[in-house]
């Protein structure tokens, strides 16, 4: 018997605002799409300045924050306000914030194993299934290029992705900032291309930029980020968003690894005698590099000197 899964939680205030707008009247709406216009500031704004923005009456907007599950117009503020904070955290901020395992937890490793678990279950709950068949989908396709690149340290999911998908199929590559900077690069991106972004708290700028690039020419953009979301998401085609707050000021790049694997597995169930047939071809030429070597080093030793 399938067990059906409940929907995934909508992870911040602007997406329940969006998912909201069919359940609101016209004067609600206008409200909605006011602060979703420039969103978070409008939000920040007094119900004054809101309501003239919206072209909408002061009860309205009360009427409308009361929808979204808000006592008042202070408590919608301070839930917008706090949401950006956290956004905008870094490990130096949450030093002396963070929590911390203590010896009621069990020891060290079973307190931040049980922590990382529980964070891994919070990003099942936040995935939309068809979200990820879809993403699975885009990456099993032969005809698609995908292109994948991470930030300061989300690159390692990146390069993560790209080693082991490399294995199932052909036309995977890194983008990196290298030789060529990442904005010559998105020149040459369009319809064909996938981009699969990892981008989280401290968003990176050149990684938005080129996302935006890479929407505008018709690429079909893949976002992995944090609850809190990069402001990739507004471009991306899919997001897959995962917890990574554990017991300390950095964020935990676990949950990003499992849902690499995830996607991986999923991708291999899509290719199946195509993705044997590849890892095998790959594990020959592997072999043939290594006989090559080893002859190589036998002409090299036994060479008589000169």
């Amino acid at each position: 018997m399938s067990i059906r899964r409940a929907p995934a939680p909508l992870p911040t205030i602007e997406h329940r605002i969006r998912a909201g707008l069919p359940e609101l009247t016209p004067s609600e709406r206008r409200a909605a799409r006011a602060v979703l216009s420039a969103y978070p500031i409008a939000a920040l704004e007094t119900i004054a300045e809101l309501a003239d923005r919206a072209q909408a009456s002061a009860p309205t907007i009360l009427r409308w924050v009361s929808k979204l599950g808000y006592s008042g117009f202070p408590q919608f503020q301070r839930a917008v306000r706090e949401e950006v904070q956290d956004r905008m955290k870094s490990p130096l901020s949450l030093f002396d914030t963070a929590p911390r395992i203590g010896a009621e937890d069990g020891g060290l490793l079973h307190g931040f194993f049980a922590a990382a678990a529980a964070t891994l279950m919070e990003t099942e709950r936040m995935i939309d299934p068809a979200t990820l068949d879809a993403v699975i989908d885009v990456l099993a396709d032969p005809r698609r290029r995908i292109l994948a690149l991470g930030g300061r340290t989300s690159h390692i999911q990146a390069k993560y992705l790209v080693f082991h998908l490399h294995h199932l199929r052909a036309g995977v590559q890194e983008l990196q900032a290298a030789a060529v900077p990442l904005y010559y690069q998105a020149a040459d991106l369009g319809r064909r291309d996938v981009i699969v972004a990892f981008d989280y708290r401290r968003y990176e700028r050149q990684t938005i930029a080129l996302c935006r690039t890479a929407a505008k020419q018709g690429a079909t953009v893949i976002l992995v980020t944090d609850p809190w979301l990069s402001p990739i998401a507004e471009v991306a085609a899919h997001v897959l968003t995962a917890a990574i707050a554990v017991p300390s000021p950095f964020d935990t790049g676990v949950t990003g690894i499992a849902l690499v694997e995830a996607l991986l597995a999923g991708v291999l169930q899509r290719q199946g005698r195509d993705a044997r047939e590849r890892m095998q071809m790959l594990e020959d030429k592997a072999g043939e590099a290594r006989d090559d070597f080893v002859a190589d080093r036998k002409t090299t030793v036994l060479r008589p000197e000169d």
